[in-house]
């Protein structure tokens, strides 16, 4: 079946559920299928008639994956090509490689110095501390500094939020007891969970933060969209409902409520704003339960997996990329209004697990079930993927807040 139509292509790095989102999103726009490349074949875009998948177990080369890029740009010669990464490898890849993709694709990513800012952890505290923009306390250290003791007297008690400042390296490592994040209760944990850390490889920079207690309610999701200019043209605010408890995936979510929050959307467009930030954006928050005031966790240079509720509420972002990078027309100011829940997992597993009638009325949308898209095989593939998250739910501890620590 044709890929894209005769304005563009879409050509996605990524074969999960964010990918997905955005494949569904501009079909629902456009009625376009979508070209994704990627390292393994999964569910979340499997048996898909809106995706077309092609998968290269060495893409994690970047060498391979420069020449798959340029394999597809000689296929659709003469075509525009619209380059969506939704994975922080790929967009690495595409940032280092701009100058030289750039003569066969449109990349609606912000500049490698605006990048760099957001990206790195240390650099992103940096800068919401210079913005005035609200987030947790933050002490910046190394792991092997901090595993020796080096750390000293934090500005802030235990429990310590304990994370990577390099989301990049850090996502393409592996060792046993990894996870995201991790929290460690008194200075000897932290001194252990950093040795680990250390002992794994990793040697950047390791971020110390302050726990905000509250649990998933006081979680929000906000994704965003700025134009060429460095504007914030689109924005989405979601609250959790059900995060992810699998501590390899922990920080992604099974099922969040729209919201309305001027004062964080607010905050967000002037961090975005102030520094030039060009196309997607998705933003982890956490609520001050003392305070009332959201305060940011991470920024990251794509759509987030979760993004689909946007959609859904009146923000397609990837509309927006088109709109503005393909056909070179104002994006219109966009706000997500309507309520909704959002689902990454079956409906009747929040009633399973405890959640009883929260978000349980009125409308109810999952990314992986679209009408446009159910061939047997396909919602096979979707159910899978839906109940593998419920699972999940049961077997890590329906009862545990997480999102404050993550």
């Amino acid at each position: 079946m044709t890929l894209g139509d005769s304005d563009f292509v879409p050509i996605l790095l990524g074969t999960g559920l964010n990918s997905y989102a955005v494949a569904r999103s501009l079909h629902e726009a456009f009625g376009v299928r979508s070209l994704a490349l990627g390292r393994f074949p999964l569910r979340e875009t499997a048996d898909s008639q809106i995706i077309d998948v092609r998968t290269y177990p060495d893409l994690d080369d970047p060498e391979r994956l420069l020449h798959q890029l340029h394999e597809v740009a000689a296929e659709f010669a003469g075509r525009t090509l619209l380059l969506i990464a939704n994975v922080e490898y790929y967009i690495k890849v595409v940032l280092e490689h701009r100058a030289e993709l750039e003569k066969h694709f449109v990349i609606p990513l912000p500049s490698f110095d605006v990048a760099r800012r957001v990206l790195d952890k240390a650099d992103f505290y940096r800068t919401c501390e210079e913005l005035g923009v609200p987030h947790p306390r933050t002490h910046v250290s190394t792991a092997a500094d901090v595993a020796a003791g080096a750390a000293g007297n934090l500005p802030f008690d235990f429990p310590v939020v304990v994370k990577p400042s390099d989301t990049e390296v850090w996502g393409r490592m592996h060792f046993p007891g990894k996870n995201k994040v991790y929290l460690a209760t008194d200075a000897q944990a932290l001194a252990r969970t950093a040795a680990t850390i250390a002992s794994a490889g990793y040697d950047g920079e390791l971020i110390l933060q302050e726990y905000l207690a509250g649990g998933d309610v006081q979680a929000r999701v906000v994704n965003t969209y700025s134009d060429h200019t460095g504007t914030v043209r689109a924005i989405a605010t979601a609250r959790v409902v059900v995060a992810d408890r699998n501590p390899r995936t922990l920080g992604n979510y099974n099922a969040l409520a729209t919201v309305r929050d001027g004062e964080l959307e607010q905050s967000i467009r002037h961090l975005l704003d102030s520094i030039g930030y060009v196309g997607p954006a998705n933003l982890d928050v956490i609520v001050d339960a003392r305070t009332g005031q959201g305060k940011l966790l991470e920024v990251n240079l794509r759509v987030g997996a979760a993004s689909y509720y946007a959609t859904a509420a009146g923000v397609n972002l990837a509309r927006c990329m088109v709109e503005d990078f393909v056909r070179g027309d104002v994006v219109t100011e966009q706000v997500g209004r309507e309520r909704l829940l959002w689902l990454n997992m079956p409906r009747v597993a929040l009633w399973l697990f405890g959640k009883g009638p929260v978000g349980t009325t009125g409308r109810a949308v999952h990314t992986l079930r679209y009408r446009a898209d159910r061939s047997l095989a396909r919602r096979v593939s979707a159910a899978r993927v839906s109940w593998r998250h419920a699972v999940d739910l049961a077997k890590y501890g329906k009862g545990r807040g997480s999102a404050s620590a993550f």
